[in-house]
């Protein structure tokens, strides 16, 4: 999106725009092909997913994991977790790599890759965080515990870490040159829900603030902040209904420009002023936030019509994509310095990635 085409719509610091769902010409951004997922155990999913590089695209997840019953809807008499999966995309193939140090069952929840490290975290309590050495994940330490690590990040700026202090509030420690180093965030960032970068000098924070104590009756407001390479500076937030106000992701768009969805509405902030873009017709919640090399936001959106399914905003409309007739689609990446994304989804039993162009 062009940043004169919403300042040119915008009336006031927070413009809302009318949009509608719209089929639109084909172009290279809409030819998504389908990509073999390596040999998985049956009843397989996909948690997460990242991409450092076109030949360095991550999954993580779960297979084999499984629940017998006597009756439907009674306990499992026999059940499993399932083992985790973590999986390398290098262009050509899938590759895969020993997990040292994982014991017992559950799935690998969140893979980051950045800095030229990648980072894993899963197993049931969040108990494993790995990071890989060449040629294997081996335990790792983030600041403030493994029980304190709530989401992980990666990007051109490095690895990010998301914890969770005894206060409840988060904090934002960067993994860069093979050491962690924290940075203070801004007071209003009290919760972080996602941290993305463009640049090693250009990255982004969303989430929001916790009321006081002494205000009964007040809801969380959202909060972004911005990284200029060495210091986190907080950015006027929208002004959305408070109820549905909280930042859940972040997308860069270009120098001072960035995307972020609510659960229910797309934002542009580009750079003086935000502008609001309501979600496609029977939005129930945004879910995941990706932009393309033209700027433009790609959001997986579950809907009361058609469950979790991909859509694009562009020229002033939302255009659905159906990569999963039968399925979902529940995340989504963008490969830095070029023109592809990736996105996984599944049935209940099959997981499922494409990419695009």
């Amino acid at each position: 999106m062009k940043r004169a085409l919403l300042r040119a719509a915008a009336a006031g610091a927070a413009a809302v725009l009318a949009v509608s769902v719209a089929a639109l010409p084909a172009s290279a951004a809409d030819t998504w092909r389908k990509v073999d997922l390596p040999f998985l155990w049956p009843n397989a999913s996909i948690a997460d997913i990242a991409a450092a590089a076109p030949g360095d695209v991550w999954i993580a997840g779960v297979q084999g994991s499984f629940c017998i019953q006597p009756v439907p809807m009674w306990p499992c008499v026999i059940s499993s977790s399932g083992n985790p999966v973590v999986r390398q995309w290098d262009g050509s193939r899938w590759r895969e790599y020993p997990i040292d140090g994982w014991t017992g069952t559950g799935s690998m929840r969140q893979v980051a890759a950045g800095g030229g490290e990648t980072w894993v975290a899963g197993g049931i309590g969040g108990t494993y965080v790995g990071r890989l050495n060449g040629r294997a994940f081996e335990p790792a330490s983030v600041p403030g515990g493994i029980e304190a690590l709530t989401e992980l990040a990666g990007g051109p700026a490095g690895v990010w870490a998301v914890t969770l202090g005894d206060d409840g509030t988060s904090s934002l420690p960067r993994r860069a040159g093979g050491a962690w180093t924290r940075t203070p965030v801004p007071a209003d960032l009290d919760h972080i829900s996602d941290v993305q970068a463009r640049t090693p000098t250009d990255a982004w924070a969303v989430g929001e603030t916790e009321p006081a104590e002494d205000a009964p009756g007040l809801e969380e407001s959202p909060a972004i902040a911005h990284w200029d390479g060495s210091t986190w500076t907080s950015v006027p937030a929208h002004t959305e209904s408070a109820r549905d106000a909280g930042l859940l992701a972040v997308a860069p768009a270009g120098v001072g420009e960035v995307w972020a969805i609510s659960r229910k509405a797309l934002l542009y902030w580009d750079g003086a002023s935000w502008t609001t873009i309501p979600g496609p017709s029977g939005v129930y919640q945004m879910r995941d936030l990706a932009a393309d090399d033209a700027g433009n936001p790609w959001a997986i959106v579950e809907t009361t019509s058609f469950g979790y399914t991909l859509f694009r905003y562009i020229d002033g409309a939302w255009q659905q994509h159906d990569l999963s007739p039968t399925g979902r689609v529940d995340e989504i990446a963008s490969v830095p310095g070029t023109g592809a994304l990736w996105a996984t989804g599944g049935d209940a039993r099959t997981p499922f990635a494409w990419t695009n162009p």
